[in-house]
């Protein structure tokens, strides 16, 4: 891959040469900064946020103008082609970026600890992560690159599809199920063990269907680990929903006809929500103002969603009442090279780790490999228990990540 410079009517563009001699423009090759102005102007900033997360330096024309717009807010750059960033920085092309104070430029070697520092700051950004598209073209690394377009999905689905999220909810709430709010403290006085399909829930079925027969326990688990339960003989006291897509439907295959309580997100496929014949309660999320303005009218409460199925059961669990929560099976890394537990609908092998972030093992004497989407709920999970100081958090996965903050047991010990 080879690049070099252009002259335009305004400012230098960059010509890229990939493979097979494909040439491409990494700026307008006609005027660099009226495009810059575009990009920038297209962008949804969310300003209670003091930091914007920018991956792709190209030649820093979008970055200036973006630092330029948001003086307060402090603009992290990531340049995932450390070759091309070299480049840069010997031809002195990154000095005015590097100058201007409100411009971070994170120039790191190893790819593995530069997605972790991109991780870290995501979270702390709130939404403010954009991509610069260009850009994406410069990163050698293919796998790197879907990488980094599936951590968009959520947000390009939310932006871009919000359609489907606004014709699930209207649907939704067509069915005039109840809200979860008749739940509220219920389970004051139970210890509550949250259920994800992780790849280490498998070894731990046996103990799960001892605790299912304790009346002071309650298993609630996420849809993906419904199957794998019930397969194995445990009966879930719950179970939750969240995702908008059609595919969660699997999750229920020949299981639509149980007892057993569903809570579902407001914008949650209705498809699989209305084929579920058990009893349903809707759950209302903080973030979109539909379901916020109906909480707000039945004095229901909104629980935070965190991105993940998993995030919002734990939410919606402390509203519930739940002062003592196990976790198991949520592994939040690729456990002996898998994504989820044996039965799970969307189990998958990992045979390429070149774009995964290595982290600390739930034993604390080894690492994990986990994902961009992985990494960033590991940190909701730890920020999240910041908050309570009356809750017991208990990590008893006996696999994955280390969970900062929480306290790691076995459950077997727990269980006594």
């Amino acid at each position: 891959m080879k690049w070099e410079l252009i002259e335009t009517k305004t400012v230098p563009s960059l010509i890229v040469v990939g493979e097979s001699n494909k040439k491409y423009y990494l700026h307008s090759k006609y005027n660099p900064l009226k495009e810059a102005d575009s990009w920038v102007s297209n962008l949804q900033i969310n300003k209670e946020s003091a930091d914007i997360i920018v991956v792709g330096i190209g030649l820093g024309y979008h970055v200036l103008k973006l630092a330029d717009k948001y003086p307060n807010h402090t603009i992290h750059v990531f340049e995932l082609n450390l070759l091309y960033m070299q480049w840069l920085i010997e031809k002195n092309l990154h000095i005015i970026m590097k100058n201007k104070n409100n411009i971070i430029i994170n120039q790191i070697q190893d790819v593995s600890f530069l997605l972790k520092i991109l991780s870290e700051k995501i979270n702390d950004s709130q939404g403010n992560f954009f991509i610069y598209k260009p850009s994406l073209e410069l990163i050698p690394n293919k796998d790197l690159r879907i990488t980094l377009e599936s951590f968009l999905m959520k947000k390009r689905t939310i932006n871009d599809q919000g359609d489907s999220l606004t014709i699930n909810f209207n649907l939704n709430i067509q069915l005039r199920d109840k809200s979860f709010s008749q739940f509220y403290e219920h389970y004051n006085n139970y210890s509550t063990i949250l259920v994800s399909a992780g790849p280490s829930l498998a070894k731990q079925l046996p103990l799960l269907k001892k605790a299912s027969l304790c009346k002071n326990v309650v298993i609630a688990c996420v849809g993906t680990a419904l199957i794998p339960l019930v397969k194995a003989g445990i009966k879930p006291n719950l179970i939750m929903i969240s995702d908008p897509k059609e595919l969660i439907n699997e999750q229920f295959e020949g299981l639509r006809d149980l007892d057993i309580p569903l809570f579902y997100l407001s914008t949650a496929n209705h498809l699989a929500v209305k084929q579920y014949n058990g009893p349903r309660f809707i759950v209302w999320q903080s973030g979109f103002e539909k379901a916020e303005y109906l909480a707000e009218k039945t004095k229901s409460p909104l629980i935070k969603t965190g991105g993940s199925v998993a995030t919002c059961l734990l939410d919606l669990l402390i509203k519930l009442g739940s002062k003592k929560i196990m976790l198991v099976g949520q592994d939040l890394a690729f456990t002996n090279n898998s994504s989820h537990t044996k039965n799970a609908h969307s189990q998958t092998s990992i045979k390429n780790k070149i774009n995964l972030i290595e982290i600390k093992g739930y034993f604390q004497n080894e690492t994990v490999l986990t994902s961009l989407n992985l990494y960033t709920y590991l940190k909701w999970f730890e920020r999240y228990v910041m908050e309570y100081n009356d809750i017991q958090f208990w990590n008893c996965t006996e696999g994955g990540a280390y969970i900062q903050g929480w306290k790691h047991k076995p459950l077997r010990e727990l269980l006594k």
